[in-house]
C-alpha cells in the first residue's frame, strides 16, 4: 500500500475513531450516572429491571449516539452532497430496468438481514434484540431512525466515500463494512454487520444516493425489532422460513450480479 493510500486510509478512518471514541466516553459516564441515581433511590430494584432498565438503554445509546455525531455532521454533511451530485451518473440511473433493481434491493436485503439474524439468533441471543412491550416505541424510533441515521452518516457517509479516493468499490466496501463490524459489541453482531455493511456500502456505491443505505438499515433494523418484541423467532426459525429467505437474497442479489456482470462493472 503507497503513502497515497495510506494518508487517504487515515482520512477515513479518523472521524470514525473519533466518533467511537466519544461514544463510549459518553455513554460510560451516563451509565455511571444511572448507577449512583439508583444506589441512592429507594424505589423497589425489581421493577426498576422489569420496566425501565429497556426504556434507559435506549435513551442512554441514543443520547451517547447523537451526541458522538454532532461534532462530524457537518463533514458527513458535505461527503454526502458531494455523492449526491455524482448521483445522475450513477450506475443504476443508466439502467432500463431500473424499477426492478430498485424493488429486488429492498426484498433481497430484508430476505438476508432475516436469514442471518435467526442463524446468529441460533448461536447467541445477543445477537437480536429483545425489548419489554413498554420500550418498543422508543425502541423503534432510537433503533429504527437515529442510529441507522447516525451510523450510515458516519460508515458510508464518512469512512465509504473518503476511501473510494484512492481504493476500488470492493475494497472500500470490505474496509468500511469491517469497521462497521468492529463497531459491535460481540461476535455474532459483528458478523451480521459485516454482512450487512457490505449490502449498504455497495447499494451506495450503485446509487449515489445517501438515503438507499439509510432507508435499507432503518428496515433491517425495524424488522428485527418487531420480529423480537412480537416474539416471531420460534416460527421465522422453521426451515420453510429459513429456505425461503435464503432464496429470496439469493434470487435479488443474484439478479443484481447477473446485471452488474453484464454491464462489466469493475469491483
Amino acid at each position: 500500500m503507497n503513502r497515497e493510500r495510506l494518508e487517504i486510509g487515515w482520512y477515513a478512518v479518523r472521524p470514525f475513531l473519533f466518533y467511537m471514541v466519544l461514544f463510549i466516553t459518553v455513554r460510560a459516564i451516563l451509565y455511571r450516572l444511572l448507577e449512583s441515581a439508583l444506589l441512592t433511590a429507594s424505589a423497589d430494584m425489581m421493577i426498576y429491571y422489569e420496566v425501565w432498565s429497556d426504556l434507559a438503554d435506549i435513551l442512554i445509546i441514543g443520547i451517547s449516539s447523537a451526541a458522538a455525531a454532532i461534532p462530524i455532521l457537518k463533514e458527513g454533511r458535505r461527503e454526502i452532497l458531494l455523492a449526491g451530485r455524482r448521483s445522475s451518473r450513477a450506475w443504476l440511473e443508466k439502467r432500463k430496468d431500473k424499477g426492478t433493481l430498485t424493488g429486488l434491493l429492498p426484498f433481497g436485503t430484508i430476505c438476508l438481514c432475516a436469514f442471518c439474524n435467526l442463524l446468529l439468533g441460533r448461536w447467541s441471543q445477543d445477537a437480536s434484540i429483545s425489548l419489554s412491550p413498554y420500550a418498543v416505541p422508543l425502541g423503534a424510533a432510537v433503533y429504527g431512525i437515529l442510529t441507522p441515521f447516525i451510523e450510515e452518516l458516519v460508515f458510508r457517509g464518512i469512512v465509504w466515500h473518503r476511501l473510494r479516493r484512492g481504493f476500488t468499490p470492493l475494497g472500500s466496501a470490505l474496509l468500511s463494512s469491517f469497521l462497521f463490524a468492529a463497531a459491535h459489541e460481540n461476535i455474532p453482531q459483528a458478523i451480521y454487520g459485516f454482512i450487512m455493511g457490505m449490502v449498504f456500502a455497495l447499494s451506495y456505491e450503485l446509487t449515489l444516493r445517501f438515503e438507499i443505505p439509510f432507508l435499507l438499515h432503518s428496515t433491517c433494523n425495524l424488522c428485527v425489532l418487531a420480529a423480537s418484541s412480537a416474539g416471531w423467532g420460534r416460527v421465522l426459525s422453521s426451515p420453510a422460513w429459513l429456505l425461503f429467505f435464503a432464496v429470496g437474497s439469493l434470487t435479488a442479489f443474484g439478479y443484481w450480479g447477473f446485471r452488474l456482470r453484464e454491464t462489466k462493472f469493475k469491483l
